[in-house]
């Protein structure tokens, strides 16, 4: 194995927008309103896909959830900070990278909070390279991101390892050839990547 290729979001970096949330509100059913009709909906794929702006998504909400306009408001004025670094996972990508192998990173993740987390944290250093949906115009789990990314950095699927907290997102890297990791919190990135032969 050579190449270990990360997801970001809640593997290297922290997105939880219900605890987030919390911090602003202590309205359950305002916060579950939230998850289930802005966080996951069409235009949040949307904008992680990178077909509609941040400035376009935060509108359309406003508009279409006028009852739930302050919440919004304060969610899209703040949610930068929602993206703080998982330090176990970052310390192994920097032993990782020590070691010579080659980090790479594969996300879905909107541009502009993409851009702020690249500048932001230093561990961005520790890689390669990667592919971020936006920044493309695909996204996990469709075929062609994980062939992108083999195809720009001239991978061999087989020399692999691919760390991701969905386990949907794994099953079309493991039909490409990928080895691959779950990510849960109970998961040791460390001890799953030694079993797959990597060297610390």
């Amino acid at each position: 194995m050579q190449n270990i290729i990360f997801d970001l979001g809640n593997v290297l970096l922290t997105f939880k927008p219900e605890t987030f949330l919390m911090n602003y509100t202590d309205n359950q059913e305002t916060i579950n309103f939230f998850i289930n009709k802005i966080i996951r909906s069409r235009i949040w794929l949307e904008m992680d896909k990178g077909i509609r702006s941040v400035k376009s998504a935060r509108s359309f909400f406003v508009q279409k959830f006028k009852d739930y306009k302050l919440i919004i408001n304060i969610f899209f004025d703040n949610w930068m900070d929602i993206f703080k670094p998982i330090h176990v996972n970052v310390e192994i990508l920097e032993m990782l990278d020590k070691k010579g192998y080659n980090c790479y990173y594969l996300s879905n993740f909107i541009e502009e909070a993409y851009d702020f987390v690249y500048n932001k944290f230093s561990f961005f250093s520790f890689f390669k390279g990667g592919i971020i949906s936006a920044l493309v115009k695909m996204i996990k789990p469709e075929k062609q991101i994980y062939l992108a990314l083999l195809k720009k950095y001239q991978l061999d699927p087989e020399k692999c390892i691919f760390i991701d907290d969905i386990a949907g997102f794994l099953r079309p890297a493991e039909k490409l050839g990928f080895n691959t990791i779950h990510y849960t919190p109970k998961c040791d990135i460390k001890e799953n990547l030694k079993q797959l032969d990597i060297i610390f």
